[in-house]
């Protein structure tokens, strides 16, 4: 997967998450740059689902040994890793889009893809964990094979959660990645 995805506020369910996550940056003593809609970038802070219905703001990529973030994790070795293996057994996370990105090489040129699923929000499958020195957790996003067709795009996707085994995920059953197939549709992006 790349490092990009997208947050259209117009949908009803995203616009409430929003709002959620806007309320306890506010408890901070120092202001929060929460992005609630357009693009979302590495680094970016946005909100991410915790538990049943709980969203924290949260910023996107743990920090490597490197000091460079790391924004994804391969969820077939997530486990085996040390750096994912404690956040994925303890924290897990669902972090809402509209769609992501992903970029197709068509000769010398690069073509963006834009892939989402009509009329709703998607959830990408995440582990999150507390870094030192930082007021913010930190997430990472699960990717497997890509599926449905994206492999003409690009061979990795984003794990993505169906709405009825949202719980499943968050409560720590490893088999919520297995029924991840969500159908989705993709179109060059403008």
């Amino acid at each position: 997967m790349c490092g990009r995805y997208y947050i259209a506020i117009e949908e009803d369910e995203l616009r409430d998450i929003g709002e959620e996550a806007e309320k306890i940056v506010r408890a901070f003593s120092e202001p929060i740059p929460l992005k609630l809609q357009g693009e979302i970038f590495p680094t970016n802070v946005v909100p991410v689902r915790t538990g049943a219905d709980r969203y924290v703001p949260m910023k996107w990529g743990f920090t490597g040994f490197d000091k460079k973030a790391i924004i994804n994790a391969r969820s077939e070795t997530a486990l085996q890793k040390p750096m994912f293996k404690r956040a994925m057994l303890e924290r897990r996370c669902l972090v809402p889009a509209s769609g992501y990105y992903e970029w197709k090489r068509g000769g010398e040129k690069k073509i963006r893809y834009q892939i989402y699923k009509t009329g709703e929000p998607i959830y990408f499958a995440g582990c999150y964990r507390q870094e030192k020195g930082s007021p913010l957790r930190t997430f990472v996003i699960l990717t497997r094979a890509a599926a449905n067709g994206l492999e003409e795009i690009h061979d990795r996707m984003p794990v993505i959660i169906p709405r009825s085994h949202i719980m499943d995920w968050l409560g720590g059953d490893m088999g919520a990645i297995e029924s991840a197939d969500v159908n989705l549709e993709f179109k060059p992006a403008v």
